[in-house]
């Protein structure tokens, strides 16, 4: 069984500290305490060149590279019970679009994208509009984009909802879905996850992340049967600092304790 590892970061110095301590990927966000937004086009060129070096270098994995979440405001660092969180204006919806025209145009390799109906449903056309935005960027640097939907799906009202959601964004080109299963801890949804994954037929990427931790990684892959799990590796408020250590919430023996779990399976 094989895992991919994706850590959520917030600066260069914590994609660098994802990628020397043997990550997957990296999620480019700002404002990760309340959930993340789209960060600025100027960071994500500069980290999506900095990972294409360090590949180049061999001091990140050959497939390292960056996805952008793509949210145009966060409210509540809480959204499991509040799926207006994820509702969205139609102005809101071209901003975001253009965000991730943006964000694949400075070389993102993914966009993590998401909104939800008044009613708790897929916004189908919100996300076919971002979706497009990404893709005809893709198509003009001659590159393919891949396409997350994030954590919305935990909004959504159930487990039903959810599997029905995952086999609706196969039809939209959606290659990975983030999601704790609709619980506050992804270990504690691990049977919804596993629901999911077994809608998704093999056909798209479930991402086990919300509260996960390096000792959970283990069970809630063999209890889910995830492809990837998603993290944030932060570091503890009060906790020591290496001397000389970059500045970043990025704790780099967090990340290397998620790779080593992954590794066990």
């Amino acid at each position: 069984m094989s895992i991919a590892v994706e850590i959520a970061i917030e600066d260069l110095a914590g994609l660098e500290a994802a990628a020397h301590a043997g990550a997957d990927r990296v999620e480019l966000c700002i404002d990760l305490e309340r959930g993340g937004i789209t960060p600025p086009p100027e960071l994500v060129a500069e980290c999506a060149h900095r990972a294409s070096a360090l590949v180049a270098a061999r001091d990140a994995k050959p497939h390292f590279d960056v996805h952008v979440l793509i949210r145009s405001r966060a409210e509540l660092g809480d959204f499991l019970a509040h799926p207006e969180e994820f509702v969205y204006s139609p102005q809101e919806i071209a901003l975001m679009a253009q965000q991730a025209s943006e964000s694949v145009a400075a070389g993102a390799a993914g966009v993590v994208i998401g909104a939800l109906t008044q009613e708790a449903e897929l916004d189908l056309p919100a996300i076919e509009i971002i979706r497009d935005g990404a893709l005809t960027a893709g198509s003009d640097a001659l590159r393919g984009v891949t396409l997350t939907v994030h954590r919305a799906l935990d909004a959504l009202p159930g487990r039903a909802q959810r599997e029905q959601a995952v086999q609706t964004l196969l039809g939209l080109g959606v290659h990975r879905v983030l999601s704790s299963g609709g619980a506050a801890r992804a270990l504690d949804g691990a049977e919804d996850l596993a629901a999911m994954v077994d809608a998704a037929e093999g056909l798209l990427d479930v991402c086990a992340g919300g509260g996960v931790r390096p000792a959970d990684i283990i069970d809630l892959a063999h209890r889910s049967g995830v492809a990837d799990v998603h993290l944030s590796a932060r570091r503890r408020p009060g906790a020591p600092v290496e001397i000389g250590a970059p500045e970043t919430r990025t704790d780099p023996a967090i990340v290397a304790a998620a790779v080593d779990a992954a590794g066990e399976l």
